[in-house]
């Protein structure tokens, strides 16, 4: 006997081998009966088994290992018709532990459904169907870290940052908290008669709320406060000085995040807004330099994902 394991939807890792029907055909088949980025997020388990005599065992269990559906189907003709019955069966027996979500009927309309998966039978012990008393059951945490590369621009000027980020969610939620750490590079303005340059390091607490684009991709908007630190000098004075300064201010981010299991790269557009003027003034002069309030940036980064 060959058995194969879908375990874990949400990277799709594929344990064992199994050549009639593939893991991928099974997914291939599977994918468009569901909602969509369901699949993908999924914490359910699936396992298929080649029996002897061709035909096919299928179970279905949830992330503790409790097996909730289970059937034995009988050899098809191909192993292509062979990976739809079981995708039919997997579609269906998910629809119906999950009462949030509903089956894609135009296409399962179209898929080859033997009678015995549309409506499953507790009989002989062949099949045992349990479903979720009350509300569907909790989601399990995920927590996350990332790094980015920032690039961040003024007229005039440009610098390098960095960004470190924390999160935590909900598996195939759509929101999460998110905690994160930025560095911006030196930025310069002339300041006549010399030139004034300042750097920040801001903190910023929020979260984001994911729409998915596709099975793989997500589109992320996030907003969060920020608390943050200005270091000023001033270039070629007579005196040169530094300070420092603390603002508050807002942040929001677009970001465009590709799903790969537990590394998630992405392409994110923000822009910080501080809530408070800060000007810089030339002792004896009547020059004076009024920093930018808005912090546009672009990032691109990599997030990790775990389950505790």
């Amino acid at each position: 006997m060959v058995s194969l394991f879908v375990a874990g939807w949400l990277a799709m890792q594929i344990q064992g081998a199994g050549s009639c029907p593939s893991p991928a055909e099974v997914e291939e088949k599977l994918a468009p009966l569901l909602p969509l980025g369901f699949a993908s997020t999924s914490t359910d388990l699936a396992a298929v088994s080649e029996e002897a005599d061709g035909s096919v065992s299928v179970s279905l269990a949830r992330p503790d290992g409790k097996t909730v559906a289970r059937r034995r189907l009988p050899r098809a003709a191909t192993c292509s018709e062979q990976a739809q019955t079981v995708a039919v069966a997997l579609a269906v027996w998910e629809a119906q532990i999950h009462p949030e979500i509903s089956l894609r009927l135009d296409r399962l309309a179209a898929s080859p459904m033997p009678s015995s998966t549309a409506f499953p039978r507790a009989a002989g012990g062949d099949l045992v169907i349990q479903r979720a008393a009350g509300n569907p059951p909790a989601r399990p945490l995920e927590l996350g870290v990332g790094a980015a590369a920032i690039g961040a621009w003024q007229p005039g000027s440009a610098a390098p940052g960095a960004r470190l980020d924390a999160v935590l969610g909900t598996a195939g939620g759509a929101w999460r908290a998110r905690l994160s750490v930025v560095g911006l590079g030196t930025q310069s303005e002339s300041l006549a008669p010399g030139q004034a340059r300042w750097w920040r390091l801001y903190f910023a607490l929020g979260a984001d709320y994911a729409f998915p684009l596709s099975r793989r991709w997500d589109l992320a908007l996030g907003a969060a406060g920020v608390l943050g630190v200005a270091t000023v000098e001033g270039v070629s004075f007579t005196a040169d000085r530094t300070t420092r300064t603390t603002d508050v201010g807002v942040e929001l981010m677009l970001r465009a995040d590709l799903r790969l299991g537990a590394v998630r790269p992405w392409l994110g557009l923000a822009i910080v807004t501080w809530l408070r003027q800060q000007t810089l003034e030339v002792t004896g002069t009547t020059g004076s330099l009024v920093l930018p309030r808005a912090e546009p940036m672009i990032a691109l980064g990599t997030d990790f994902f775990w389950r505790p």
